[in-house]
C-alpha cells in the first residue's frame, strides 16, 4: 500500500492547530479517554465553523498534482480559488500518491476529520470507493462536494461539478463520423468498468453514437494507465483486428499508449480524451487525430467557490458540468497558446 504523501497549503495558524490537536490525542489516549471507533474523540461534535473559528475547506485527491495535466490544472484552480477565500475561511489541499490505493485515500480523508473541516471537497476513486467514510464525514456535519467522478449513496453532497463525461465520448464519436475512416470497424481503449464512472461515461457515450451511425465495435481493450501495458495490448489487438479503422482511447494516459502502438500508422484514426498538451501535440505531428478537452481548471476553481457559498448557509448548483471542446488540426495550435480550457 502506497503511504499517503500529503501536500499542504496554510497559514501558521493552521499549523498550530494541527499542533495541538495532535497533542490533545496523544494525552487521549494516554489517559484512556479516547472511543473506540477511530473518530477525533469528541462525541461527534460539529466540524468547524463555529464560535468565531475560521471554516476550514479541503480539497482532497488520491493522487498527487503532478499526476498529469488535468491533475496539475484541477489543483491550480482550487488554489487560485482559496487563495481568493473571503475573510474567516482557511483553505487546504490535500494529495495522496496512487490513484488506484483506496485504502489510503480513505485513510487520508479519516485523519483529516480531526482537523475539524466544515467541508470537504473530494475526487473518488470509484463509485462506492469513499462513500463509507464520507459518511462517516456526513455524520459529523461535514459539507461534502464531489468533483468529477460521481459517488453513490453519499447522505449529505452539496453539489457535483465535473465534466459531461458521456458528452465528451459522444462529441468523439460525432467528430469520427464526420471525418470517417477508411473502416467502419472501431477499438475501443478502457479502464476495468467500474472502476471510474467518467471513463465508462466516455465510452458509453462514444459507443453507442457511433453504433447508431452504422459503425462496429469489434475489439475492446481494457488497461489502466501504464504506457507500457496499453501499448501491448493495442498492439494485440491490431494483430488480431487489422482492419480496425478507427481507436477511441477513454482518457489522455490510455491515448498515450495507444498513440505508442500505432505510431507511424496513419491509416488508423486515433481518438482520445482529457486534452493533454503533450497529446495535442501529436495533433500538431499528424499521429492522432482528435482529442476531446476539458476543463479541470474550472472544476476546481468552482468546487471551493461552491463550498464557501454552501458553508454560508447559501444555496448552490446541485450539478454544474463544465466546458469541453474537441481539439483538432484545426484548433490544435490556439488550444495550446491560449493554456487549455478556462
Amino acid at each position: 500500500m502506497a503511504r499517503a504523501d500529503v501536500q499542504v497549503r496554510t497559514g501558521a495558524r493552521r499549523a498550530r492547530k494541527r499542533s495541538l490537536v495532535a497533542l490533545a490525542l496523544a494525552a487521549c489516549v494516554a489517559l484512556a479517554a479516547c472511543g473506540d471507533d477511530g473518530g477525533s474523540g469528541d462525541g461527534g461534535t460539529s466540524a468547524s465553523g463555529g464560535s468565531g473559528e475560521e471554516k476550514l475547506i479541503m480539497f482532497e485527491l488520491s493522487f498527487p498534482c503532478g499526476l498529469n495535466q488535468v491533475a496539475t490544472q484541477l489543483c491550480r484552480g482550487a488554489e487560485d480559488a482559496g487563495r481568493a477565500l473571503p475573510a474567516g475561511f482557511e483553505f487546504e489541499l490535500k494529495t495522496g500518491v496512487e490513484y488506484a490505493d483506496n485504502v489510503a485515500y480513505n485513510n487520508l480523508i479519516q485523519t483529516s476529520l480531526q482537523l475539524r473541516p466544515a467541508g470537504l471537497i473530494l475526487f473518488p476513486a470509484g463509485p462506492a470507493a469513499q462513500t463509507p467514510t464520507i459518511n462517516r464525514a456526513c455524520d459529523e456535519g461535514v459539507k461534502i462536494i464531489i468533483v468529477d467522478s460521481p459517488a453513490t449513496g453519499v447522505k449529505c453532497q452539496e453539489s457535483f461539478i465535473g465534466a459531461d463525461h458521456r458528452k465528451l465520448g459522444v462529441d468523439s464519436a460525432k467528430w469520427l463520423i464526420e471525418h470517417p475512416p477508411a473502416s467502419r470497424e472501431i477499438g475501443i481503449v478502457t479502464q476495468q468498468p467500474g472502476q471510474y464512472a467518467s471513463t465508462d461515461a466516455r465510452v458509453e457515450g462514444f459507443r453507442e453514437t457511433i453504433e447508431d451511425a452504422g459503425y462496429r465495435v469489434v475489439a475492446t481493450v481494457v488497461t489502466d494507465l501504464a504506457l507500457d501495458r496499453t501499448r501491448t495490448l493495442v498492439s494485440n489487438m491490431m494483430t488480431a483486428h487489422p482492419n480496425i479503422g478507427a481507436v477511441f482511447s477513454g482518457n489522455g494516459p490510455m491515448g498515450q499508449g495507444t498513440a505508442q502502438a500505432l505510431k507511424g500508422n496513419r491509416r488508423v484514426v486515433q481518438l482520445s480524451v482529457d486534452g493533454f498538451f503533450e497529446d495535442v501535440r501529436l495533433i500538431l505531428a499528424g499521429d492522432v487525430s482528435a482529442n476531446a478537452a476539458t476543463n479541470p481548471y474550472a472544476i476546481g476553481k468552482l468546487a471551493v467557490e461552491y463550498m464557501a457559498r454552501a458553508i454560508d448557509g447559501e444555496e448552490v448548483p446541485r450539478e454544474t458540468l463544465t466546458s469541453s471542446k474537441v481539439i483538432d488540426r484545426t484548433n490544435a495550435q490556439q488550444y495550446i497558446d491560449e493554456g487549455g480550457l478556462r
